[in-house]
């Protein structure tokens, strides 16, 4: 009998700790790499990576940008690195680094909950507590977001996005389900989500050209 006790109560103990390890394995984010290509015109210009790397109580995500245009007899060059720290899916810090065509700009913004300060090169100290993140679209709850930043020089931006239903997308010759949105306000973009809550796809104009970041396999990320 006092066996029987014993072997029930191992047993137990195991299939709660499985579960609690399955829980916490379910609720992270995975080690994994997005990786985009830039069109402008549907001709590749660049290309935008998102890396995820888990932590214990979050994940780090570093996205790196580059784009080389050429319009008419001008050559214009864009380069942003960006870190971002999130814990218990709450954003913690952002670390920037940009070259706009020559300009550079840096800056570091940290969180307290809804509040936060920026601050940096070429940005002004500002301090907020509407909650607002930097326009980092690849995460799908960026939608419920009002109050946004940019990511080159820290400008606060007002938007609304509302969601216009579910389509399929045609991503490297396969037919991909996304929910699609559309932003508007301050930032006017067109997104499109996966099933996983990740970026498929975002279309603006920039200069009176169709810009397109597109999901693409990292094999065939054009850089």
């Amino acid at each position: 009998m006092r066996h029987s006790f014993i072997q029930g109560t191992v047993l137990c103990t195991l299939a709660a700790g499985f579960i609690g390890s399955l829980g916490a394995m379910t609720s992270a984010y995975a080690d994994e790499t997005l990786s985009y290509q830039v069109l402008k015109e549907g001709e590749p210009i660049g290309f935008e990576t998102v890396e995820i790397t888990d932590t214990p109580d979050g994940y780090t995500a570093k996205i790196k940008t580059r784009t080389d245009v050429k319009v008419l007899f001008l050559q214009f060059q864009y380069g942003h690195e960006r870190t971002e720290i999130w814990r218990d899916n709450q954003l913690v810090s952002v670390d920037t680094d940009t070259n706009d065509d020559g300009s550079p700009y840096l800056y570091k913004a940290e969180y307290d909950g809804d509040c936060y300060e920026v601050a940096g090169k070429r940005v002004a100290k500002r301090n907020a507590c509407d909650g607002a993140w930097p326009l980092t679209l690849w995460r799908e709850d960026i939608t419920a977001k009002t109050s946004l930043y940019s990511v080159i020089n820290a400008e606060p931006y007002a938007v609304t996005t509302r969601k216009t239903g579910t389509e399929t997308l045609a991503i490297e010759n396969r037919e991909t389900p996304a929910t699609h949105y559309v932003m508007s306000g301050d930032v006017d973009r067109d997104l499109w989500y996966g099933i996983d809550g990740k970026l498929l796809k975002t279309s603006f104009k920039r200069k009176g050209y169709d810009i397109d970041f597109v999901r693409v396999d990292a094999k065939n990320l054009q850089k």
